[in-house]
């Protein structure tokens, strides 16, 4: 993100002695722009990638350094004040000229980045990742792109990868994260298996149908916990170590299984038995080091994944 400042006058509350002074950072109105778009100290904060509790802080002390306050806070989210609802039309400003500056930014770092970047994350990820990174060697042609796909995490802090994109948010110091966005899992199979169980499956009855799941070492994966304790259902008579593996099986007419939902709309011909199953959703964050924040190529890939994930909530593809 670049960083700006802007010189705000604020009269002092206290008394009508001259104006004071105060330079605002880009930060501070970035973060009361997403108040403004979000209504709730928790949507913010989550857009913001910070905790509540320090939106909260950071905002209570720009409020301080302004003098006055900027929203009213209340349970059911937060109501600008009169100066609040001025700086909100400023913030909104602020952010439609950087987000101009940074256009033209990328344009010249698309000739400028160059280098290998490597991405670890796991299975579902690696795979809705790679089947929309094609365009990305379009707008950054010098840029190397590895997906290092693992269950384990690997270590940034050991430059074992640059960029982590995993179901949690790290907590090591020297990393910096990021919000992508939510993966939602269902319960799905393929158009043969639906029409040759239209009724069991319109009753769930659950006990009658084939399922597809992961292998006894993975059986403590969430997803697999929640198709073993579905009521009534049978252990998957097809097993897999893998989670393309279920997808293939599941495809290919063995049965049901749990799959990640953007895979609907992936041309697998998938019918959802279950559309979405909420307790097994996964909030992403991308992670780096720190010392990377800089690097055009990592900024470009960390913006492009950014992208990628903004376009699915807003589409679903």
């Amino acid at each position: 993100m670049i960083a700006y400042s802007i010189n705000v006058c604020i009269e002092a509350k206290a008394n009508h002695d001259a104006p004071n002074m105060k330079q605002l950072d880009w930060d501070d109105l970035r973060l009361v722009l997403f108040i403004a778009q979000e209504g709730t100290l928790r949507g913010a904060a989550k857009k913001a990638g910070l905790s509540a509790a320090t939106l909260s802080r950071r905002l209570d002390e720009l409020e301080d350094a302004v003098g006055q306050k900027i929203v009213e806070r209340f349970q059911g989210g937060c109501v600008p004040t009169a100066f609040g609802a001025e700086i909100f039309a400023l913030a909104g400003q602020m952010g439609e000229i950087a987000l101009e500056v940074e256009r033209t930014r990328d344009q010249q770092d698309a000739h400028a980045a160059s280098g290998l970047v490597r991405i670890n994350t796991d299975e579902w990820l690696s795979y809705f990742l790679t089947t929309r990174f094609a365009r990305f060697h379009d707008a950054y042609p010098n840029v190397e792109v590895e997906i290092v796909t693992s269950h384990r995490p690997y270590s940034l802090a050991r430059r074992e990868a640059d960029i982590a994109v995993r179901p949690y948010r790290p907590e090591q110091l020297d990393l910096v994260a990021r919000h992508l966005g939510t993966l939602s899992f269902g319960l799905y199979c393929s158009r043969a298996v639906a029409t040759r169980h239209a009724d069991a499956l319109a009753r769930q009855d659950w006990a009658t149908l084939p399922f597809v799941g992961f292998d006894e070492p993975r059986a403590e994966f969430q997803s697999d916990r929640w198709l073993r304790a579905l009521p009534g259902a049978p252990a998957p008579w097809m097993r897999c170590s893998y989670g393309l593996g279920i997808l293939d099986g599941v495809a290919h007419g063995a049965g049901l299984g749990v799959l990640a939902t953007f895979l609907a709309g992936e041309g697998q011909d998938l019918v959802a038995a279950m559309p979405r199953i909420p307790e097994l959703d996964q909030e992403i964050w991308l992670s780096m080091h720190r010392s990377l924040r800089n690097s055009a190529r990592i900024r470009a890939v960390v913006d492009f994944v950014g992208q990628v994930f903004d376009e699915y909530r807003q589409t679903g593809a």
